[in-house]
C-alpha cells in the first residue's frame, strides 16, 4: 500500500506542477489586473474555476458534491468552510461556478518568504490579532462587495486542523454577511484531512465528501456571535457516513 502511496503521489504532483505552469500566465493576469476589473471578469474566473476543477481531479481522489443546488445562482454569498488541507481551496472555490470571488486569507501566511509576495495579490489579508488592521480588511471587502457582485470564501476556523474537528469560529464572517446583505453557505467538507494530514508528502486514498448547506440569514434582533454560533453549530451537526 505504501508503494501505491508514493507512486500516486509522484505522479499527482507531477501533474499538479503541471498545471500550474499552464495556469501561470492567468497568475500573473490576475496579480497585475486593478481590483476594479479582476474582481468583474467573468472570463477570467472561467479559466480559474478549470484549474480548481483540475487540481482536485489530479489527485485521483474520489470526491462527491452533496448540496449544490442549495447555491443560489442569481446572487452574491459568502461561503465558509472548514479547513483541513491545502486541497480546501480548490474544492470550495469551485463552488462559485466560474463567478468571481474574494478570498480571505490569515496574515499567518505571510511568514512564509514565497506567500508573502503572493497572497495579498491573491486574497484579502486579514490580521485577527490586531484590531486596527483587522477593521482596515474588513472595510476594504465591505468596499468590494458593495462594488461588485464577487463572492466572499473564508474559512472561519481560521486555520488548518486535520483532526477532523469543528473549532471555535472567527464572527468576521456574519458582520460580513449582514453588512453585505448576503446570505451564509455552510460547506462542511469530510475526509481532507485524511488525505493530506499536516507535515504529509503523501497523498493518502481516501473519498472526501463536501456538503453544501442551504443559505442562512442573520434573524432579527440577531447579534453577529449569536448568527456564527448558528452557522457553526450547522457544522457540528453534520455526519460522516
Amino acid at each position: 500500500m505504501q508503494v501505491v502511496a508514493i507512486a500516486r503521489t509522484i505522479i499527482s504532483r507531477i501533474i499538479l506542477v503541471v498545471i500550474i505552469l499552464l495556469f501561470l500566465p492567468v497568475l500573473l493576469i490576475f496579480m497585475l489586473l486593478p481590483e476594479r476589473i479582476k474582481y468583474r471578469s467573468r472570463l477570467l474566473y472561467c479559466i480559474i474555476h478549470v484549474y480548481y476543477w483540475a487540481v482536485f481531479k489530479c489527485s485521483f481522489l474520489p470526491i462527491t458534491f452533496v448540496g449544490i443546488e442549495n447555491i443560489p445562482n442569481d446572487e452574491p454569498v459568502v461561503f465558509v468552510a472548514n479547513h483541513q488541507s491545502s486541497l480546501d481551496i480548490p474544492l470550495v472555490g469551485w463552488l462559485s461556478k466560474g463567478k468571481p470571488h474574494i478570498w480571505l486569507a490569515r496574515s499567518e501566511l505571510l511568514e512564509s518568504h514565497l506567500l508573502r509576495w503572493l497572497v495579498p495579490y491573491l486574497a484579502v489579508v486579514v490580521n485577527v490579532n490586531d484590531v486596527q488592521k483587522a477593521f482596515g480588511s474588513m472595510l476594504k471587502i465591505l468596499r468590494l462587495a458593495r462594488q461588485t457582485d464577487a463572492n466572499i470564501v473564508l474559512f472561519p476556523e481560521g486555520s488548518r486542523f486535520d483532526d477532523g474537528e469543528i473549532h471555535e469560529f472567527f464572527a468576521g464572517f456574519a458582520i460580513l454577511a449582514q453588512q453585505s446583505d448576503r446570505k451564509v453557505i455552510p460547506v462542511r467538507i469530510f475526509g481532507a484531512n485524511k488525505v493530506y494530514p499536516v507535515n504529509s508528502f503523501l497523498v493518502h486514498w481516501h473519498p472526501i465528501k463536501v456538503v453544501i448547506g442551504k443559505p442562512m440569514t442573520s434573524g432579527e434582533g440577531e447579534s453577529e456571535k449569536q448568527f456564527a454560533n448558528r452557522v457553526r453549530q450547522w457544522f457540528v451537526e453534520q455526519k460522516e457516513e
